[in-house]
């Protein structure tokens, strides 16, 4: 039946909206006043919309509820109802409709046993400084004095990315996470960066939450007395919440950790199969809990970066009949409302959601939950039946969590004492544009390459040409000031140069390789390099070396130059044979990568196989930091435009003699050229 008033919600919103507000702020002050007024006055928007006055007694009642669970007073509540019931929708029944009262539909539907909660997701790979946990904590603290019910997931990768880790291996990670409330997480693939051994000591020690992994077995050890991560990773764990029985299954990453593995670090486990392991376990649970949640690291390195909307998101892939929720991590995506995923043929959805990355938002996921009469029964078992989802910045409006400062301030101290994380060694000379990793083009990026050129330059490896994987480079030059911490930002990874000699057969399958990576990645590179240039071809006719197999290639590098400047200075144009050099198949060349790929990280498996390769010890951040101090030093009239004094001092006053990075050192320019061949559309 549809509403005799269908434009009444469009007339009457910023009346009522205002009505509410100015109802509600005695009771929850006026900015909160008007937020929680907007959100109310949407949700009739849409209950009108639908036409249903059982569809809007509902969707009333749940937004009522979710008020409760985020500690709005009850008297705010009954100020509202009183306000909504003089909307004239409601005031003029429509034919056929319920005649009961408002107030009793709702009290009515409110009693039919729904229960609130709030669940906190942090997705987020790497947590590069210690003040973001103090952060963290003081908006866990927040979310879980607004509400009853709350329970706090990670979705992994608690360690990694910051000289804390490095000097540390985790310890204050696990400490500052477990004095803060986490209550579970998934394992992340950077949890192994220092492999099993490290993993199990830091959580045996120090982590007072469960770490969760029901996609992987462990194997035994050699002592079978000897204790180890099969004892401490749990595949699920089981929390009641104040009479919401929840069932947290944790899925852990493989396809990352293939690369790991290959890269030297044995982790002794081996995986289960993703389906099978949450059927396994979602038929176990069902029956004995109300929701069941799956925190989840799954996915490929290469999907980083990419949008919600072009991800292939393998948690959409899992079998979803039973599962409420997937909290998801590793994609470095947000997901803002979150997904609906059908389960089952009757209309029921898997909530999926996504917080981002380096923890630069908490996701609070509030919800409504129905508690059925039997859990083992899909017809009368507990459902969520409204909830809202909101993102919330980590930023330094957010003050510091006074214990947990305390816990980590002797850490901050060891690591100043040690490296001079403030320390500035250049400056990006303009306000607007920062030095970025990925270049909108999908080819090389200016960060990328000032990475490759310091590999190649370095004294000791002066090679040929340089290459190295882009995601080993995590963050962009911001404008201003780059200070050590700012770098250790860049290079969270203790990455370091590897000298080898390939012959140029071998610098074609690995230029090959790269194409076809970029090629299912959106034909964005997935390398970075210095010396070489080259057509990156995602889409053409590529030469075939196994004809006999049903694998036709459809991406490879053609057009494969080494030298300086062969476009002539235009990143689109072609190569210009005048300037550079072929490589030549039965050529041999002196080639730097990094010491990851080198062996077989990524997939890198012409560079694990080489027998000449060379670790020189030195680490890509150092390298960078030599070669910007080399490159071009600040002019004595260079001001700093980041000063807070109104003195107008100079780079030179402020930070001495230190390097000026502009748009014109080592800029994008086409020495990785995507293209697309035979008429196809990128």
């Amino acid at each position: 039946m549809q509403p005799r008033h269908p434009r009444l919600a469009a007339e009457h919103r910023a009346a009522t909206e205002a009505d509410l507000a100015s109802a509600l702020t005695v009771h929850l002050g006026e900015e909160r006043a008007r937020e929680q007024s907007s959100e109310l006055v949407e949700q009739f928007e849409h209950a009108v919309a639908a036409g249903s006055i059982s569809g809007f007694v509902h969707d009333l009642a749940m937004r009522l509820l979710l008020w409760e669970g985020r500690g709005v007073p009850p008297e705010a509540r009954d100020t509202a109802l009183g306000v909504l019931a003089r909307w004239p929708w409601v005031r003029d029944p429509i034919p056929d409709g319920p005649t009961v009262p408002l107030e009793a539909q709702l009290q009515h539907e409110i009693g039919q046993r729904e229960k609130f909660a709030a669940l906190l997701t942090v997705s987020r790979a790497v947590v590069n400084t210690l003040d973001l946990k103090t952060i963290l904590s003081t908006i866990a603290k927040q979310i879980r004095a607004t509400s009853n019910r709350s329970l706090w997931l990670d979705s992994g990768d608690c360690f990694q990315g910051a000289p804390v880790f490095n000097m540390f291996k985790g310890e204050a990670e696990f400490r500052a996470l477990s004095l803060a409330g986490l209550d579970a997480a998934v394992i992340g693939n950077h949890e192994f960066d220092l492999g099993s051994t490290n993993l199990f000591e830091q959580m045996d020690s120090w982590a007072q939450f469960p770490l969760l992994a029901a996609n992987y077995i462990f194997e035994d050890p050699a002592n079978p007395d000897q204790r180890g991560l099969r004892d401490e990773v749990q595949p699920y764990t089981v929390f009641d919440v104040e009479g919401i029985k929840v069932g947290v299954i944790g899925m852990g990453n493989w396809s990352s950790m293939t690369g790991i593995f290959e890269g030297g670090n044995s982790l002794g486990l081996r995986p289960i199969d993703d389906r099978e392991a949450v059927e396994k376990y979602v038929r176990l649970l069902r029956p004995t809990v109300d929701l069941i949640v799956v925190v989840s690291h799954l996915g490929l390195d290469e999907d980083e970066g990419l949008t919600a909307q072009d991800v292939d998101d393998p948690n959409e892939a899992l079998p979803l009949e039973g599962v409420d929720l997937i909290l998801g991590g590793h994609l470095h995506i947000v997901t803002n409302p979150p997904k609906l995923i059908p389960n089952d043929q009757k209309g029921h959805n898997t909530i999926v959601v996504h917080s981002g990355a380096f923890a630069k938002y908490v996701g609070r996921l509030d919800v409504v939950v129905h508690v059925g009469a039997d859990n083992g029964n899909p017809d009368q078992r507990s459902r969520i039946t409204a909830f809202s989802y909101k993102n919330i910045p980590v930023d330094a409006k957010v003050p510091d969590d006074p214990e947990v400062a305390d816990l980590l301030w002797p850490y901050s101290v060891a690591i100043n004492r040690d490296i001079d994380l403030d320390g500035v060694f250049a400056f990006v000379d303009s306000k607007d544009t920062k030095v970025v990793r990925t270049d909108a083009s999908g080819g090389d990026s200016q960060l990328g390459n000032l990475v490759a050129r310091a590999m190649q330059t370095r004294a000791g490896v002066e090679a040929e040409l340089a290459l190295t994987n882009s995601l080993g480079i995590r963050a962009d030059f911001e404008t201003g000031p780059l200070t050590v911490e700012q770098m250790f930002n860049v290079f969270p990874f203790e990455n370091s140069i590897t000298v080898m000699y390939l012959s140029g057969s071998e610098v074609q399958e690995t230029l090959d390789f790269v194409a076809r990576k970029s090629a299912e990645r959106g034909c964005r590179t997935q390398a970075q390099v210095a010396g070489v240039w080259f057509d990156m071809v995602c889409r053409g006719d590529c030469p075939d070396p196994d004809p006999s197999d049903r694998y036709v290639p459809t991406a490879c590098a053609k057009n494969i130059y080494l030298g300086e400047n062969c476009r002539g200075g235009n990143p689109d144009g072609p190569i210009d044979p005048a300037r550079c050099r072929p490589v030549v198949p039965t050529g041999l060349y002196r080639v730097a990568v990094n010491d990851y790929i080198a062996k077989g990280g990524s997939g890198f498996e012409v560079l694990k196989r080489n027998t000449s390769k060379q670790d020189t010890g030195v680490s890509l951040r150092d390298a960078l930091m030599v070669y910007l101090r080399q490159v071009n030093t600040c002019a004595p009239n260079v001001v700093d435009f980041t000063d807070p004094q109104p003195m107008d001092r100079t780079v030179h006053e402020r930070w001495g003699d230190i390097a000026c990075l502009d748009g014109k050192i080592e800029p994008h320019d086409g020495r990785i050229r995507p293209v697309f061949e035979s008429g196809s559309v990128r």
